[in-house]
């Protein structure tokens, strides 16, 4: 494990960068109401923009990171694997979407500089959502093959935790700062709270069922999430996202409640004050904010579930026998394992997703050939 501790860093890295960006377009594009986009639009696309610098830098480290962990090469050796990754490796073909997505999120944020054009910010969504499944497609969900079940599960899972986690970033760091102060009807105040409820419960939801379906699927029962390393950290990404999910049902049931009720005291009283709904509205963020940095070590504790191995890929595996799989040009070689039950290759421990990229030595024994070529290699 602390060997893989940089390339979790990496993995924590880009999903947080990911998270800050889908949550950040999300925040202007379903939290803020209309009557409060003037407000807030700015300091919002300012923080969409710098999320995408960050994303653009976790994509470049996350191709240096994976390439220095399938080649166990030193870094002054990174120039001659790296092209090698990218032009023979499923991974490296997959990361390749990634510039192209980044070129369009980049055009897009562009495009909805002015509170008029935010509809824009659709442009940054779509592209960042598509780099969220390059994540899904180069991960444990792509054991099964491309374009399978597990990894859409993922992929849905890793979105709606970005909106979850990264709505309430951009809320915290965006919104709620200038918000007391900001000239708004108190019903724009309530709409903006009750809209930051309802979008963290319905990504709540969803993250709720992916994240049981992906549960099953990779323990393959309950005793492994006891007995494995592996359910050791699920079990502790699900005692923060239970914090979180308390944090947020406080939010919902009680400051939420509470700002609604100064909202319609002041409609009902024009120029009344009310102490309760600004304690409430204190309250709120203060939570929020806190319960954002609960969300973060729940990416970073994902990040580590990435690169451990699941109990019943382990399970898949054991008893097989190890094989070795050649280019034909010989350049690369990785080790796989060969089922004993079947004769299709079985997926491998993490040695076939995170690495063993080396030089095929002259006169080795290549006794496996591939039945398809390497670049296709969930590596």
């Amino acid at each position: 494990m602390p060997s893989h501790l940089p390339y979790i860093a990496i993995s924590a890295f880009d999903i947080i960068a990911l998270a800050a960006v889908i949550g950040s377009v999300a925040a202007g594009l379903w939290i803020i109401p209309e009557g409060a986009r003037e407000c807030f639009h700015r300091p919002l696309w300012r923080l969409t923009g710098a999320s995408l610098g960050v994303l653009t830098a976790s994509s470049l480290l996350l191709l240096v990171g994976r390439t220095l962990e399938m080649s166990r090469q030193p870094l002054h050796d990174l120039g001659h694997w790296l092209p090698l990754v990218v032009h023979e490796t499923s991974f490296g073909h997959i990361w390749m979407v990634r510039p192209m997505m980044l070129i369009v999120a980049w055009v897009a944020w562009l495009m909805s500089r002015r509170p008029s054009h935010h509809r824009a910010a659709y442009g940054v969504f779509l592209a960042t959502a598509v780099i969220a499944f390059t994540r899904s497609a180069t991960g444990h969900p792509a054991d099964q093959g491309q374009w399978t079940a597990p990894e859409w599960v993922d992929w849905v899972h890793l979105i709606f935790a970005s909106i979850w986690a990264g709505g309430l970033f951009a809320t915290t760091v965006a919104i709620f700062p200038s918000l007391p102060q900001a000239p708004l009807a108190p019903t724009i105040r309530r709409a903006l709270v009750e809209r930051l409820s309802f979008v963290a419960a319905v990504a709540l939801a969803a993250i709720l069922v992916t994240g049981i379906l992906s549960a099953y699927h990779y323990l393959g029962g309950f005793a492994p999430l006891f007995h494995s390393a592996y359910g050791h950290i699920l079990l502790v990404k699900l005692g923060l996202v239970a914090i979180a999910v308390a944090l947020g049902a406080t939010n919902r049931f009680v400051f939420v409640p509470q700002i609604r009720a100064a909202s319609d005291k002041q409609k009902a009283i024009p120029g009344a004050t009310d102490k309760t709904g600004a304690q409430a509205l204190s309250r709120l963020r203060r939570s929020v904010t806190i319960e954002t940095v609960f969300l973060t070590a729940v990416l970073i504790a994902a990040a580590a579930l990435l690169h451990g191995m699941p109990p019943r890929e382990r399970n898949s595996a054991m008893g097989g026998t190890m094989a070795r799989a050649t280019q034909p040009m010989g350049r690369l070689e990785a080790a796989r394992f060969e089922s004993r039950e079947t004769s299709r290759l079985a997926p491998a421990l993490s040695t076939i997703r995170y690495g063993v990229l080396h030089r095929s030595m002259p006169g080795t024994d290549n006794a496996l050939a591939l039945a398809v070529p390497f670049g296709q290699m969930s590596l």
